[in-house]
C-alpha cells in the first residue's frame, strides 16, 4: 500500500471536541464530499477499461483484493484515534519497565512499527519460501485478528496485542506486492500495472476516508445509538473488518500459475541467500538510501498535515477530511499518467523530475495565506511527490534477482518506516516550541537531498538526461 511518504504511524487525532459543529456546516461538507466522491468514481471508471486491456486474470483478482483491503483499512485508520477518545482511553498512561510512564496513544502508534521491524527478516524469508499469494492470505488473516480487540474488547492490553499483530501483517503485504506484480507483468505492461496499483490504493483510500468520516453518525442513526458513542464506532469497525475479511476471497480464486515451482526454487535459494547475502545485497542497498531520507522528512510532516490545516486555517473536521481526500484522489489520477512520463524519459528521470518539482510546492504550502491556496499547493505537492512511486518500485524490482526481490522490497519498505519511529515525537516538540515553519523547512531539505541522491545514483551515473 505504498506511496513515497507512507509510514505505519497511526493518523494523528485532530481534536474535534474543541470545535463546535453545526448542521449547516455538516450539510455543506456532505455536499462537497459527494462531489469529491463523484470525481473519484469518474477516475476509477476511466481506469477500468485500461485495467481490462492490460491485466491478466490473476492481477485483476489481486487488485480486487487490494480495493477491499484498502477500503476497510482507510476507514479504520481515519477513526481509530477518535474511537479511543470515545472509549475513554485518550489519557490512559502505561507504566513500562525501563521506560516509565508512556501514553497509550503513543504506544499504539509506535508498537506496529517496532513489531514490523523485529519481524521483518524472518517474514522476508517466509515470503521467499511460501510465495506471494500464501503470504498475502496470512497478512489478511493477521490484520483481521489485529482488529478484533476494537470490536470485542477495547481495553489497553488487547489493543496493544492487536497493534503488535498489525506490524507483521503490514510487512507481509508490502513485501509481497512488488514481487507479485513482477510475476504478473512483462516489460510492456509493467509500468501500467505498478501505476494502477498505486492509483487504486490512493484513490480508494481517499474515497473511503470521505465515506468513513460520516459512517459513525449514519450507523448511530440507523441502529438508534447515541451519536459519538463507543458502539457507533464499533459498528463502523465491524463493517470495515468484514470488508478486510472478504478480501481473502479474491486471493483464493487466484490461480497458482508458476507459483509452486517458483516457491520450490525459492525454498532452495533461501538457504543459499544467507551465505552470499552480503555479496548480493550490497549493490542493492543503493535503492534504500533515498527512501530512508524521505522517511525522515515525511515523518515530521505527513502525520500532522490534518493538524496544520485545522490550526493554520481553522478548518473543520469535515473540511480537513475533504482536503485529504482531494489530495489522495488527485494523486491517484496522476499516478495513471506515470507510465507515459516514463515512456518519454525513463523511469528514474521521471522520478527525479516529479520529486524535484514537489519541493517548491511544499515550501509554498507552508507559507500559503489562505485555505484555497494551501489546498492547491497541497494537492500539487502530494501529486508530484507520489505519482512516480510505482515507477521506483518497478525499477528496483527490475534490477533485482527474483530470489532477492522480497528481501529488497522489505528493505525499501522498512526504510520508508524508519523515520516514523522517532520523527513524529520530534515533530511535536518542534511544533510546540516554534510552530510549523521549521517542519516545512526540514522536510524540504530531506526531500531535496533524496532527489539529489536519486539523480546522482540512477540518472547521472547511467547517462540519462532530464
Amino acid at each position: 500500500m505504498r506511496n513515497q511518504e507512507r509510514g505505519n504511524a497511526a493518523p494523528l487525532l485532530v481534536c474535534s471536541e474543541q470545535r463546535t459543529k453545526n448542521p449547516q456546516t455538516d450539510s455543506t461538507a456532505q455536499s462537497d464530499a459527494s462531489k469529491v466522491y463523484g470525481a473519484g468514481i469518474i477516475i476509477l471508471n476511466c481506469a477500468l477499461p485500461v485495467v481490462h486491456l492490460i491485466m491478466p486474470q490473476n492481477a485483476r483478482l489481486f487488485f480486487l483484493h487490494v480495493g477491499l483491503l484498502t477500503t476497510g483499512s482507510a476507514i479504520i485508520a481515519l477513526l481509530y484515534n477518535l474511537a479511543l477518545v470515545a472509549f475513554g482511553l485518550a489519557t490512559t498512561t502505561l507504566i513500562l519497565p525501563l521506560l516509565g510512564p508512556v501514553p497509550l496513544l503513543g504506544a499504539l502508534t509506535s508498537l506496529p512499527v517496532l513489531s514490523a521491524t523485529l519481524s521483518s527478516v524472518p517474514l522476508w524469508l517466509l515470503v521467499t519460501r511460501w510465495g506471494e499469494r500464501a503470504s498475502l492470505l496470512l497478512a489478511t488473516l493477521l490484520q483481521v485478528l489485529a482488529l478484533l480487540p476494537l470490536l470485542l474488547r477495547p481495553e489497553p492490553g488487547f489493543l496493544l496485542a492487536g497493534a503488535a499483530l498489525s506490524g507483521p501483517a503490514s510487512v507481509l503485504f508490502q513485501v509481497s506486492v512488488a514481487p507479485l506484480l513482477m510475476r504478473q507483468s512483462n516489460a510492456k505492461n509493467r509500468d501500467h500495472l505498478f501505476s494502477l496499483n498505486a492509483a487504486l490504493v490512493i484513490g480508494v483510500s481517499g474515497m473511503a476516508t470521505l465515506i468513513g468520516g460520516f459512517m459513525p453518525n449514519w450507523l448511530a442513526q440507523w441502529f438508534g445509538l447515541p451519536l459519538g458513542s463507543p458502539a457507533s464506532y464499533q459498528a463502523t469497525f465491524t463493517g470495515a473488518t468484514l470488508l478486510i475479511a472478504i478480501a481473502i476471497v479474491p486471493l483464493l480464486l487466484m490461480r497458482e500459475v508458476g507459483v509452486q515451482n517458483a516457491a520450490r526454487k525459492s525454498t532452495r535459494s533461501t538457504t543459499a541467500i544467507l551465505p552470499v547475502a552480503v555479496r548480493e545485497l550490497l549493490p542493492l542497498l543503493r535503492f534504500v538510501i533515498s527512501p530512508l531520507v524521505i522517511s525522515c522528512g515525511a515523518a515530521l510532516f505527513i502525520p500532522y498535515l490534518n493538524l496544520y490545516f485545522a490550526q493554520r486555517f481553522n478548518a473543520s473536521d469535515a473540511t480537513v477530511g475533504i482536503v485529504l481526500a482531494l489530495i489522495s484522489i488527485a494523486t491517484g489520477a496522476a499516478t495513471l499518467l506515470a507510465p507515459r512520463l516514463a515512456a518519454r524519459m525513463g523511469k528514474m528521470p521521471a522520478v527525479v523530475l516529479t520529486q524535484a518539482l514537489a519541493v517548491p510546492c511544499l515550501i509554498l504550502l507552508g507559507s500559503a495565506p489562505a485555505l484555497g491556496t494551501a489546498l492547491l499547493f497541497a494537492v500539487l505537492r502530494g501529486t508530484l511527490m507520489n505519482m512516480a512511486a510505482p515507477l521506483y518500485d518497478a525499477y528496483t524490482m527490475e534490477q533485482t534477482p527474483p530470489a532477492l526481490r522480497p528481501t529488497l522490497a522489505g528493505l525499501v519498505n522498512g526504510a520508508f518506516n524508519v523515520g516514523y519511529i522517532v520523527g513524529p515525537t520530534f515533530s511535536v516538540i518542534i511544533q510546540q516550541r516554534y510552530g510549523f515553519g521549521p517542519i516545512f523547512f526540514l522536510t524540504a531539505i530531506c526531500y531535496s537531498f533524496a532527489t539529489a541522491i536519486n539523480y546522482f545514483l540512477f540518472v547521472r551515473r547511467q547517462g540519462s538526461a532530464l
